[in-house]
């Protein structure tokens, strides 16, 4: 297992529980509108990659032939199948496994996914290529995820951010090059999607796991950023509760 494995299985193994209940996890709003864009049906055999605690698996089992999902964390593996089993879901199988390389055969699911983890990849191609190796001719791959912000400095100072919250955090992907591996590939794509969200900043923290080196260095940086007239644009203040903006990207693609 690479090094960059180890750390994610490692962070992800410690903050499962935190990160199966957060509220952007259970938010069912995200999961019926990302549902829609996938133009998901019934009798759709559903592939979530890097599925998490498994939360949206278990939202579309009902609604899908059936589900399969893959994490290469134990944790959330471990959560992901008794959340399943209190719901009697008879149709979702999880499986703890690297998301390079599956074991599931070829074409062997109508619709692919990957929500909210490209950001914890480092070989995208990879990943995005064994996304395609499971989906069936016709059927459709989507990637959902947090975008880059279009300013580099901007940029530089929430990946700094990012990564002192979660230090399983790679790198943020701008929407250019995830469409990109739809191009090279001859993806069709059918449809893209971007919009701004506001995230609660101390929820954001609570999610994850920092050490206490970590949660001084998020202090100092954030005091910074809402000094500078450019990054503090993008912090909110509601009724004293600090709140961030950041975009996520959605794209579909025919096999």
């Amino acid at each position: 297992m690479s090094e960059i494995h180890e750390i994610v299985k490692r962070q992800f193994d410690k903050q499962a529980l935190n990160f199966s209940n957060w509220s952007v996890t259970k938010n069912i709003e995200y999961q019926k509108g990302y549902f829609e864009f996938c133009e998901i049906s019934a009798q759709d055999n559903l592939l979530d990659f890097a599925c998490g605690s498994g939360e949206y698996a278990i939202f579309a089992a009902p609604r899908v032939k059936s589900v399969k999902g893959v994490d290469i964390s134990k944790g959330m593996i471990e959560i992901a199948q008794k959340q399943a089993f209190k719901k009697n879901l008879k149709n979702i199988n999880f499986l703890c496994n690297p998301v390079e390389q599956t074991p599931f055969k070829d074409g062997s699911s109508s619709i692919v996914i990957c929500r909210s983890a490209f950001h914890h990849f480092n070989d995208y191609n990879k990943i995005f290529d064994e996304m395609i190796r499971c989906c069936q001719k016709g059927g459709r791959i989507s990637v959902q995820d947090i975008a880059a912000y279009p300013v580099e400095r901007i940029d530089n100072f929430f990946e700094e951010f990012e990564k002192l919250v979660d230090v399983s955090h790679h790198k943020t992907l701008t929407k250019e090059f995830v469409t990109s591996l739809y191009e090279e590939r001859k993806i069709k794509i059918k449809n893209k999607f971007e919009i701004e969200i506001e995230l609660n900043f101390q929820e954001y923290l609570s999610h994850a796991k920092q050490s206490e080196e970590s949660e001084k260095k998020i202090s100092d940086l954030i005091e910074m950023g809402l000094k500078d007239p450019e990054i503090s644009k993008f912090f909110i203040l509601k009724k004293g509760v600090l709140f961030f903006k950041r975009n996520v990207f959605l794209i579909l693609g025919e096999k």
